[in-house]
């Protein structure tokens, strides 16, 4: 995959770039009226696949959380067409990666030191690329490594790219209602957590101590010593993507085994911790040769309020769902 030698950072050059992107749109919608005379069968599968395509292309070499969008709305398989969901989906851990150089520079930048001072190993290539950072392996007093690097300038680009990826997300992909404006409020809040790398060293270690009990369920070890606000040190667990597993695994009792390990994690998040990892796509999971569950990556914890699990739960008792009244007034409440 090619790598990126610069990513713009500034307010006008990120823009300059999404107007690139909009004029691609904007020209594959002209070019969609003339298809519905010639072939109005295909005419909008190819809108939708033209479209996905320039808009993920616009977006994979800014970064942050205009691809972070792209990423998340990649989850809502029953809203977005199926080009918008397999093109957005590559955001989750497949993104043109920084090049050697600038992984080098990002690193000095964030830790003050090179990689080569800090650990005996480290490979400058990147083994994963997703939206708001890259990791790379390395080694140290023969252990394996993970070191997450987040790209340069993210996380100061992410008020001024939400401002301008709304407005286009609520008309592209229909999102309505009066309560548009707290979703993206709410994902700048959660964005500009997970560019804080310390807080998320925190969370992980704490849902770590938390969740260790859980069987069939695995987690990386953390390294305060070799993290900082920008750079996270975790161990190396050899494994594959979640998505990438069930693409060819055909071992309904593994299958079953890692189902349930996911189920029970989500279940005591919601239930006893009453706080949940809010980032579950499938790069964020891997399974091990030996048939375990990896979960990675808790920069953004959703807390989940009494105020919200009280009456959302409630809801599902029988003589609530069956009491018009009853049911009614616990939707209210939330």
């Amino acid at each position: 995959m090619k790598t990126i030698d610069s990513i713009p950072t500034g307010k006008i050059s990120r823009a300059t770039r999404l107007v690139r992107t909009g004029v691609k749109v904007g020209i594959n919608q002209l070019k969609y009226y003339g298809d519905t005379l010639v072939d109005p069968q295909n005419a909008k599968e190819k809108l939708n696949q033209n479209n996905a395509s320039d808009i993920y292309d616009g977006l994979k070499n800014l970064k942050g959380s205009a691809l972070k969008v792209a990423q998340m709305l990649s989850m809502e398989k029953n809203i977005l067409p199926k080009a918008y969901v397999e093109q957005f989906s590559l955001a989750q851990f497949s993104v043109p990666p920084l090049s050697a150089p600038l992984v080098r520079k990002t690193f000095f930048k964030y830790f003050g030191k090179h990689p080569e001072d800090l650990f005996d190993t480290f490979n400058s290539k990147s083994i994963a690329a997703a939206s708001i950072g890259q990791v790379h392996q390395a080694s140290k007093d023969g252990k394996k490594l993970a070191i997450k690097i987040q790209y340069p300038g993210i996380a100061d680009s992410i008020s001024s790219d939400l401002a301008m990826v709304k407005p286009v997300a609520i008309k592209m992909f229909n999102i309505k209602g009066k309560d548009s404006d707290k979703y993206f409020e709410e994902v700048e809040q959660k964005l500009l957590e997970e560019t804080n790398y310390i807080l998320e060293v925190k969370q992980s270690q704490q849902m770590v101590a938390d969740c260790k009990h859980i069987e069939h369920l695995i987690f990386p070890d953390y390294y305060p010593n070799f993290s900082n606000h920008r750079i996270i040190a975790m161990d190396w667990i050899d494994g594959e993507h979640l998505s990438e597993f069930t693409k060819v695994n055909t071992n309904k009792v593994l299958s079953d085994k890692l189902g349930q390990a996911l189920w029970d994690f989500y279940m005591y998040q919601m239930h006893e911790l009453k706080r949940v990892h809010a980032d579950p796509h499938p790069g964020n999971f891997l399974v091990t040769p030996k048939g375990e569950l990896v979960a990675i990556d808790f920069g953004c914890i959703k807390v989940i309020p009494d105020s919200f699990y009280i009456p959302y739960f409630e809801l599902a008792i029988p003589e609530n769902i069956n009491n018009p009244e009853i049911f009614t007034k616990k939707l209210y409440e939330l």
